[in-house]
């Protein structure tokens, strides 16, 4: 039919081909999660989080058994009882003055939280320039396509962020940095 050009939809580039164009070569998604896992290995909860039932226990069942072997030790005297509660109350204080000034540390293990996020927020964020040059070439033939920020978070500190584009079931990284400097990124080819 002669008006059909006036009707059909454009066709929809995908970011394979916006990326094609511009002759680059993605971040393999497999280099991404090979390296959110190490870091997140690398980050992982420490000995006390993963054994915090474990050691808990151990630290409140210590408490009376010093207090009888302090009072064994006496031969159970009369003062050995004084002794053996005065011990355990030692020992409870030591452990409380261990875990609430933090020399204990119960941290948990850091997560990988993802997020959309305008184009315009690649600088607020500190998207390396190399990176976020790419991404908005890339944008710009795929317009409809998205920016997604991926972060390893623990506590407040933000690790090793990450930069995909996506548009449908579409995912591509851009990049992969640390406090500034590149980890992974897009290559030419």
């Amino acid at each position: 039919m002669p008006f059909d050009a006036l009707v059909a939809a454009p066709r929809q580039i995908a970011i394979q081909d916006a990326l094609e164009t511009l002759r680059l070569a993605p971040v393999p998604l497999a280099e991404l999660a090979e390296h959110k896992l190490a870091q997140q290995r690398k980050f992982g909860p420490s000995f006390w989080f993963r054994h915090q039932t474990a050691v808990s226990m151990t630290l409140i069942a210590a408490s009376p058994v010093i207090g009888a072997f302090v009072g064994a030790i006496q031969g159970f005297t009369p003062h050995s009882s004084a002794l053996a509660v005065a011990s355990s109350f030692i020992w409870m204080c030591v452990v409380a003055l261990l875990t609430g000034t933090g020399l204990v540390k119960l941290r948990a293990g850091a997560y990988w939280e993802e997020r959309y996020i305008p184009a315009g927020a690649l600088e607020n964020i500190e998207v390396p320039p190399s990176i976020a040059t790419v991404a908005r070439s890339v944008q710009r033939m795929v317009p409809d396509s998205a920016f997604v920020l991926g972060e390893l978070k623990r506590h407040e500190a933000v690790l090793d962020p990450y930069l995909l584009i996506e548009v449908g079931n579409e995912r591509v990284c851009l990049g992969i940095w640390e406090n500034g400097k590149t980890i992974a990124a897009t290559t030419q080819h």
